[in-house]
């Protein structure tokens, strides 16, 4: 917005410069016609226009005084008169103009401080109500919150038990924790791989028994969750790029032998973008490489109270 303020002032400044220079030179050549066309007439005793001064002595001329010749540019009083409104709404435009830049240099303290005192909001870049942007934080979507969590992370587990028993098979209810938190909750793996234990859809040992203790698990922290082997993989870049995060079971001999669950929080024309727990610590794979490994398996968590 103060881009296109500024951007608007110096039109509104070029124009009006450039009026007053063109006015102001079509004024002068007819100024100049003006005295040429007067100097060829004959004089005239009752002349009304002063061509000479006389002084006189005793009833004597004793000098002839004659005016000197005119200026290089001379403009006529009444020019002044016309354009007295233009000149003032030029240079209340050049002073907003060097405001506004001198605002977008300093972080718009200038710019701020003359449209408030003037009235003109709308040239100040602080939001509505007088909340500036870095006064609050800017929309963001669950996928671009998403942060990578470390299955080895002695602050995910409550115990010294938890971190050398449950770290090893924790990647479902990391990956939960993962999407809960980008939607604004607190949770460590802890408290999503205890209610999988409790549910009995996960063991310590072998990881999640079943697919659907996904939803099982999400619902009793308030997510309803959307989870199968319909969706195609376009569809799940595409969902992860709308904003919402994904989560995805996977298998390869090489990095995930035993079968592994991330999360998928975006992706283009050639790669995916990941938060893995593992220590492989994917950030990204190319399109070809994931859709080899994807078992097919995605689910999608949603708060309850959106």
């Amino acid at each position: 917005m103060l881009t296109a303020a500024v951007a608007a002032l110096l039109v509104c400044v070029v124009l009006i410069i450039a009026s007053i220079v063109v006015s102001a030179w079509l004024a002068h050549r007819r100024y100049k016609r003006t005295v040429a066309s007067q100097s060829t007439l004959p004089a005239h005793p009752l002349d009304r226009h002063v061509t000479a001064i006389l002084h006189l002595q005793d009833g004597n001329i004793v000098r002839v005084e004659e005016p000197g010749p005119p200026s290089f540019f001379i403009l006529p009083a009444r020019w002044y008169a016309r354009r007295r409104i233009i000149v003032s709404l030029g240079l209340l435009a050049m002073l907003l103009l060097a405001m506004a830049i001198q605002g977008g240099l300093a972080g718009g303290g200038g710019i701020r401080t003359l449209t408030d005192t003037l009235g003109l909001s709308f040239l100040n870049p602080a939001q509505p109500n007088g909340v500036s942007l870095a006064d609050r934080p800017l929309p963001t979507t669950a996928s671009q919150r998403v942060v990578r969590i470390d299955s080895a992370s002695v602050a995910q587990y409550r115990t010294a038990y938890q971190l050398n028993v449950w770290s090893y098979s924790s990647c479902s209810g990391i990956a939960m924790e993962t999407v809960m938190n980008a939607y604004g909750r607190h949770f460590i793996a802890s408290d999503i791989l205890q209610e999988e234990l409790n549910l009995g859809v996960w063991d310590v040992n072998l990881g999640l028994l079943r697919e659907d203790g996904i939803g099982l698990t999400a619902a009793n922290f308030g997510f309803a969750t959307d989870a199968g082997h319909t969706r195609t993989f376009q569809q799940v870049v595409d969902i992860a790029n709308k904003g919402q995060p994904v989560i995805v079971s996977v298998r390869d001999a090489r990095y995930y032998p035993g079968g592994h669950l991330f999360v998928i929080k975006g992706g283009d024309d050639q790669y995916v973008y990941i938060a893995d727990s593992s220590l492989n610590n994917f950030q990204k794979m190319t399109n070809a490489m994931f859709q080899g490994m994807w078992q097919g398996f995605s689910a999608v968590l949603t708060p309850k109270d959106i």
